[in-house]
C-alpha cells in the first residue's frame, strides 16, 4: 500500500492528495506541517470526550425511568438529543468556519497548480472531495462514542424505540444529517456571497463573515451544555421552531424513534428538505464560481488610500512619538486587513461571550435580585477582559509576513523600548474602550454612584492583569513565528479549567467589595499595590533583552549561560 501511495496516479486522486495534505496549512502557520501536533493533541483530548457524561446520564434516566408516567423521561431524552444535535452542528460549523478561507481552492493552489495541464473543474471537484472526507473524519471521530453510547445510556422503560441497535442508527443518522447541513450550509453560504458580491467587497465582507461565524459557532457549542427540558419546550414553539435549524433535526431524530407527534413531523420534513437544499446549493455553488473565484483572487481584497490615510492620521494625533507612532501603525492596520488574525480574536471574543451567556444563567439563583445588575456588569467585565487579553496576547504571536522582519531586527536597538511602549499603549486603550468606556453610560443607569466605583475597581484590576498577562511579553506583534503545537494540549486544557474555576470566584470577591466600603477600600489597596510592584518590576528590564522573531521548541536540556 505504502509503494502504492508513492507512485504518481491519475490527477483527480493526486488532486485530492494535494488539498487533503494541506488542508490545514494556513498564512497564520509560518511552515507547512506545523500544525500536525496541534492536531494530534486537540483531538487526542477531546476524542473521549462523551464518557465523561455517561454516570451521571445513567443516573438521570434511570431516576426517570422509574416514575409512573412517561411525559418526565421523553422530556429529557428531548433536551439531551438536542443538545447532542447542537453540539455536532456547532462543532462541524466551527470546523468549517475557520477553513472558511479554504473552502475554495486559494491563490496558492493556483499558483501551484495553474501551469499544470488541469481543468478548473477538476481542482474544484478534488477541492471539494477534500473538504468532505475531512469533515467526515471529524465526524466520526466526535461522533462516535456518543452514537454508540448515549442510546444504551438513555435507555428505559418509556423509551420509543425499544431496540438498542435502532436507536444507535438513528442517533447516528439523525446527528450526522444535523452536521452535514450546517457544512453544507456554510459552503452554499461563501458560494453564495461569491457569486454576488463584487470582488472587492467580497474580499472585505468575508473575513469579518468568518469572524463572526466562529464566534457564534464557539457560543453555540459552549450554550449547548445549557440545554435543559423547560429550554425545549420553550424553542418547540412553533414560531420559534421553524427559524431554528437544530430543532428540525430533533424532529428528524424523533420521526426515525417513531414519534407519531405532528410537531415533530412536521420538523422532520423540514429537516429533510433544508439538508438536501443546502447540498444543492452548495454543488450549484461550485459549480459556476469557479471563474469567478479567480477573478477575486487576481484582483484581490484591495484597501484605498482614504483608510491608510485616516488610520495613520489620527494615531499620529494620538501618539506623538515617531516610534511608537510606528509601531501602533503596524499593529492597527495588520488588523484591519488580515481577515484571520481578525477571525482569531472574534473567535476568543464569541467564546468569552458563549462562557459570559452560560454563567449569566446560573447566576440567577445565587445572587440576591437587588445585586443582579451589579452582578452581570462585574462577571461581563472579569470574564471578557480576561478572554481580551488572553485573545490579544495569542494573536499577537501569530506573524502576519515573517519574511518582512528584517526591517524591524535592523532597528531594533534604537526602538524596542518605544515598540514596547506601543504594544502597552494599544492594549490598554483597546482594553478601556471596550470594557469601560462603552458600557459605562448603561452601567451608571442601572447602578447610579456604584458605577463609578466599580469602573475604578476594575480599572485597577484590568491593569494588575495585563502586567500579568504580558509580564513574559518580548516580541513585536504579528513579528515571530509560530509553533502551534509548542504547549502539549493537555496542559493548556488545564489551564483554561483552571481559569474557568477562578473566574467566578474573583467576580464575587469583586461585587461583596461593591457593597461593604472596608472590603472595597482593602482590595482596592492590594490590587493597587500588586499592580504598581509587578508595573516596576516589569518596567525595570524593559529595552535590555533583545526581541524574540523566531519561536523555537524548548531545549531538552537547559544550560546555565555562564559565559554569557
Amino acid at each position: 500500500m505504502r509503494t502504492w501511495l508513492r507512485e504518481t496516479h491519475a490527477p483527480g486522486f493526486e488532486l485530492l492528495r494535494h488539498f487533503l495534505l494541506r488542508f490545514f496549512d494556513s498564512d497564520l502557520i509560518t511552515a507547512p506541517g506545523q500544525t500536525t501536533t496541534a492536531l494530534i493533541g486537540a483531538f487526542s483530548l477531546f476524542l473521549p470526550w462523551f464518557p465523561l457524561f455517561v454516570s451521571p446520564l445513567r443516573e438521570k434516566y434511570a431516576h426517570f425511568s422509574g416514575l409512573a408516567t412517561p411525559g418526565p423521561f421523553r422530556e429529557i431524552a428531548r433536551a439531551d438529543e438536542l443538545w447532542l444535535i447542537t453540539l455536532m452542528m456547532g462543532a462541524i460549523g466551527l470546523l468549517t468556519a475557520i477553513q472558511w478561507q479554504s473552502l475554495f481552492p486559494g491563490l496558492r493552489d493556483y499558483q501551484a497548480l495553474g501551469s499544470l495541464p488541469l481543468r478548473p473543474r477538476q481542482i474544484f471537484a478534488a477541492k471539494l472531495a477534500a473538504l468532505l472526507l475531512v469533515i467526515t473524519a471529524a465526524l466520526i471521530t466526535l461522533n462516535a462514542l456518543p452514537s454508540l453510547s448515549f442510546p444504551a445510556v438513555a435507555s428505559g422503560r418509556w423509551q420509543l424505540n425499544p431496540s438498542l441497535g435502532q436507536r444507535v442508527i438513528v442517533h447516528a443518522t439523525a446527528t450526522g444529517a444535523a452536521a452535514y447541513f450546517a457544512f453544507f450550509a456554510l459552503v452554499a453560504f461563501e458560494g453564495v456571497l461569491l457569486n454576488v458580491l463584487p470582488p472587492r467587497i467580497f474580499g472585505r465582507v468575508t473575513g469579518y463573515v468568518q469572524g463572526l461565524l466562529v464566534a457564534g459557532m464557539l457560543i453555540l457549542i459552549v450554550l449547548s451544555f445549557s440545554i435543559q427540558p423547560q429550554v425545549t419546550r420553550f424553542a418547540l414553539q412553533p414560531a420559534l421552531a421553524r427559524c431554528l435549524p437544530p430543532l428540525w433535526f430533533l424532529g428528524l431524530y424523533q420521526a426515525l424513534s417513531g414519534d407519531r407527534d405532528a410537531v415533530m413531523l412536521a420538523l422532520a420534513h423540514r429537516a429533510q428538505a433544508a439538508l438536501w437544499m443546502a447540498i444543492g446549493l452548495a454543488l450549484v455553488s461550485y459549480l459556476v464560481s469557479y471563474h469567478r473565484h479567480r477573478e477575486l483572487l487576481v484582483e484581490g481584497p484591495g484597501f484605498g488610500a482614504k483608510e491608510r490615510r485616516w488610520t495613520g492620521s489620527v494615531l499620529g494625533w494620538l501618539i506623538p512619538n515617531p516610534r511608537r507612532q510606528a509601531a501602533a501603525v503596524f499593529m492597527t492596520k495588520t488588523l484591519i486587513r488580515s481577515s484571520q488574525h481578525r477571525m482569531v480574536l472574534m473567535g476568543y471574543g464569541g467564546l468569552g461571550v458563549a462562557i459570559l451567556l452560560s454563567g449569566l444563567i446560573g447566576m440567577r439563583g445565587t445572587v440576591h435580585p437587588q445585586r443582579m445588575a451589579a452582578a452581570c456588569f462585574v462577571y461581563a467585565h472579569v470574564i471578557l477582559m480576561s478572554f481580551l487579553l488572553i485573545g490579544l496576547r495569542h494573536l499577537f504571536s501569530i506573524p502576519s509576513e515573517l519574511k518582512a522582519n528584517w526591517m524591524f531586527q535592523i532597528t531594533e536597538f534604537e526602538g524596542r523600548s518605544e515598540w514596547l511602549r506601543a504594544v502597552d499603549w494599544f492594549v490598554l486603550t483597546l482594553g478601556a474602550t471596550v470594557m469601560l468606556a462603552i458600557p459605562f453610560p448603561l452601567e451608571a443607569l442601572l447602578l447610579g454612584w456604584r458605577a463609578l466605583g466599580e469602573s475604578v475597581l476594575f480599572l485597577i484590576f484590568g491593569l494588575l492583569c495585563y502586567e500579568w498577562a504580558f509580564g513574559s511579553w518580548e516580541k513585536l506583534p504579528f513579528t515571530c513565528s509560530h509553533l502551534p503545537g509548542k504547549t502539549p494540549m493537555w496542559i493548556l486544557a488545564l489551564k483554561f479549567l483552571g481559569l474557568l474555576g477562578l473566574l467566578p470566584i474573583v467576580s464575587g470577591i469583586l461585587l461583596l467589595s461593591l457593597y461593604n466600603a472596608v472590603a472595597y477600600v482593602i482590595v482596592l489597596a492590594l490590587l493597587t499595590g500588586a499592580w504598581l510592584q509587578i508595573r516596576v518590576t516589569r518596567r525595570g528590564g524593559r529595552g535590555e533583552t533583545r526581541l524574540k522573531y523566531e519561536e523555537a521548541p524548548d531545549p531538552e536540556i537547559h544550560g546555565l549561560n555562564l559565559l554569557g
